[in-house]
């Protein structure tokens, strides 16, 4: 690409990177009047608003017709091609986030994590959620009535969702879960800390809890290297944890989808991960 087209795209980003200058070329949309009042209105100074105003019609992408600032052809074309694209995508930073982590997986080709992205939080089949405690809730909620099938791979040990898998599996639900090996290594080497000085009850039936795959019922637990926590339930109901690249070992978000072919996916993922997990040591 020719230097020049390069220099000229730069500047143009460059005078749009600045929020004032964003917000009055997003104005000029519907178009500005060209009143006295209109930099009050805007939130602005009187210099601000006509410094930007200035620099937006020098590059070429607003212009004033019939007593408003409008936008020409080309900042139309800028607005309609590149900055409604961008603003989406910002919207969809989470689930995009997501699909990296999918698509790193090697379990999904591009054409599934395209159909992924076309779920519409909006619609109350797909939720971003944030607070780590808020996504137990939401899947102690759906666990409620779980009727056959219960997947569930974790890098965490959370005490409400192993009782509610325990509950489930004493109703005959087909209950089984992969942890993450990182965690059991965690727990073994407290334990052996701890066992130097005495160990109390709780922690000695936490610790059986990741140890020994009987323990309390006979559960289907595996050991494996999780990649991401999910949970599959009844083939329609998925969470799937969102990692942090920048700090993996602290819960960032998670989204909360009724899909069933995301779910079906999902199924083949935990199933390649059971598939090469070892049976977690019995320790009694």
């Amino acid at each position: 690409m020719h230097d020049d087209i390069i220099q000229e795209t730069s500047r143009l980003l460059g005078i749009l990177a600045k929020h004032d200058s964003l917000t009055l070329f997003l104005e000029s949309v519907e178009g500005i009047d060209a009143s006295t009042d209109t930099p009050a209105r805007l939130g602005m100074s009187k210099k601000q608003y006509y410094t930007r105003l200035k620099q937006l019609i020098g590059a070429g992408l607003i212009t004033k017709s019939k007593g408003k600032y409008v936008q020409t052809t080309m900042g139309r074309m800028l607005y309609e091609r590149c900055l409604k694209l961008v603003f989406e995508q910002v919207r969809n930073a989470k689930k995009l986030i997501m699909a990296d982590i999918l698509k790193d997986s090697g379990r999904f080709d591009m054409d599934e994590i395209y159909r992924l992205l076309q779920i519409k939080v909006e619609n109350g089949n797909a939720r971003l959620i944030t607070d780590y405690d808020m996504l137990i809730d939401v899947l102690q909620e759906r666990m409620k009535d779980v009727k056959n099938q219960a997947w569930y791979a974790t890098r965490y040990f959370n005490e409400y969702i192993v009782s509610k898998a325990i509950e489930l599996h004493r109703r005959g639900v087909d209950v089984r879960i992969l942890v993450d090996r990182a965690l059991v290594e965690k727990y073994i080497s407290e334990y052996m800390g701890m066992s130097k000085h005495g160990t109390s009850k709780y922690e000695l039936e936490r610790f059986k809890m990741f140890t020994d795959p009987f323990y309390p019922d006979k559960l289907e637990r595996k050991i494996v290297d999780v990649p991401f926590s999910f949970i599959i339930l009844d083939g329609r109901y998925v969470g799937i944890e969102l990692v942090n690249v920048n700090n993996p070992n602290k819960f960032y978000a998670g989204i909360y989808i009724e899909n069933e072919y995301i779910a079906s996916q999902m199924k083949s993922l935990f199933e390649t991960l059971y598939t090469s997990a070892n049976i977690v040591s019995k320790n009694r």
